[in-house]
């Protein structure tokens, strides 16, 4: 039962990747307007960097690069692999998710990758909106609302919290009337 919800948001999200044809309506991974680069990226083994010469520190090797993406027009290739996006060192897949999810659309930002055993710079414009995150504008707007709604929220189960001990205290002064009129009841 558990999964149902899930099953649901799966398919739909599958059947949304599906009807899309250009990368910019619908990102394929079901995050609407997020910022994204269009590559999938998985982790190193010491035998991938091996193979494919990259740094035994850092670096996501690309194994995906979607058509009409920004990666494809920058250039990132499959079989890439990426060490750093924008200045900051790229060590896991979530690290480069976490750079490109934040990058506002409207500069682009280097990403540093090596491409059979040389190193090569590109610039990236990333596509969509920045998350909130922290350090960014849009995490600060995040919190802000967020402490809103607490506020609010705990207004509302106070009012109604205060609504129901007063109804409960009708009920009670009505079952009390009530007993008082019943003939053969002790009061």
């Amino acid at each position: 039962m558990r999964w149902f919800p899930f099953t649901i948001l799966l398919v739909l999200g599958l059947a949304a990747a599906g009807a899309a044809e250009p990368f910019e309506s619908v990102d394929p991974t079901g995050w609407f307007g997020r910022a994204r680069i269009g590559v999938q990226v998985q982790p190193m083994t010491p035998e991938l960097r091996a193979f494919f010469e990259a740094p035994e520190d850092r670096g996501v090797l690309v194994v995906r690069v979607l058509e009409a993406s920004p990666a494809e027009k920058a250039g990132v290739r499959v079989g890439d692999v990426i060490t750093r996006a924008g200045g900051e060192p790229v060590e896991k897949p979530f690290d480069l998710v976490r750079r490109v999810a934040t990058a506002e659309g409207a500069e682009p930002f280097e990403i540093s990758l090596h491409r059979e055993g040389e190193a090569v710079e590109l610039a990236v414009k990333p596509e969509g909106r920045a998350l909130p995150w922290p350090g960014n504008e849009r995490w600060e707007d995040l919190g802000e609302h967020w402490r809103r709604g607490l506020r609010e929220g705990r207004d509302v189960l106070r009012d109604r919290l205060e609504d129901l001990e007063r109804r409960l205290e009708e009920l009670e002064r009505e079952r009390h009337a009530d007993d008082s009129f019943q003939p053969g009841r002790p009061t």
